[in-house]
Formats: structure tokens, C-alpha cells, sequence
């Protein structure tokens, strides 16, 4: 399936089915709940040409982000460091540091558990999993 393009959907189809599909709520047939999340999705599928996220985005501390990845705090910084994660630090207000949830959870959903750990014992020459084969 291709990913939606953006403004392949016009905001006045959504408008005109919102008007075709009201009848339906008040039939029963419908709730007004699912009525009002159809057409959110639609209506932002029509600006932005994708449906809402399930996440909303958020910034996060990097404590907060550590917690996330199990880690404590000191070593995400040190990992960090490395570059051992595609998210970015963003600055906020010339000095505060904060990560975008959304490329966090991306980053976690991505990766293998423990990948990265294994690769950066196996470069410093630790035992990594043990397995030989």
C-alpha cells in the first residue's frame, strides 16, 4: 500500500461526506463519537496527507528519555555521546535540551532489544552475548 500524498484528499470531499454521513448519527446507526473521529482523521489527512498520530508529540527531558530506554542517566548521556541514537536534541530557549517522544519511540520500535549494546561490547573487545558458534 502507498503512503498517502499530501493533499491528495481536498478539505471540501471531507466537508461534503461529513454532510452525507450526519443523517447516520442521528439514525443510530452511527454515534456521534465515532462521527467526530472519522472526520478528524479525514480532515487531517486532507492538511497534513497523513491520519492523526496515535501519539501526540511532546518533548521530553533527557531523563525522561533515559527512563524510556531503561537506561539510567549517566550512561544515555555517554551513549548519546557516541551517537549511538538517530533522534536529535533540540534546543529550547537557547539552553534547555529536550527530545522529540515521537523519534524516541520510533528509535525503540526500530530497534533489535539490546543491538546496540551487543555491537559496542563487541568494539570495546567485551564478551558481547557470549554465543560462539
Amino acid at each position: 500500500m502507498q503512503p498517502l500524498q499530501k493533499k491528495q484528499l481536498r478539505p471540501q470531499v471531507v466537508d461534503l461526506l461529513a454532510r452525507m454521513i450526519a443523517p447516520l448519527v442521528g439514525t443510530g446507526v452511527l454515534t456521534a463519537a465515532e462521527h467526530e473521529l472519522v472526520f478528524s482523521n479525514l480532515r487531517h489527512i486532507a492538511k497534513h496527507g497523513c491520519p492523526t498520530p496515535a501519539i501526540l508529540p511532546k518533548f521530553l527531558t533527557p531523563q525522561e528519555v533515559a527512563e524510556l530506554l531503561s537506561v539510567s542517566y549517566s550512561q544515555f548521556r555517554a551513549l548519546e555521546k557516541e551517537g549511538a541514537f538517530p533522534f536529535q536534541r533540540r534546543m529550547i530557549g537557547g539552553k534547555t535540551v529536550r527530545y522529540l517522544n515521537t523519534e524516541v519511540i520510533e528509535y525503540m520500535l526500530s530497534e533489535p532489544v539490546g543491538k546496540n549494546l551487543e555491537s559496542r561490547e563487541a568494539d570495546k573487545g567485551g564478551a558481547g552475548t557470549g554465543n560462539a558458534e
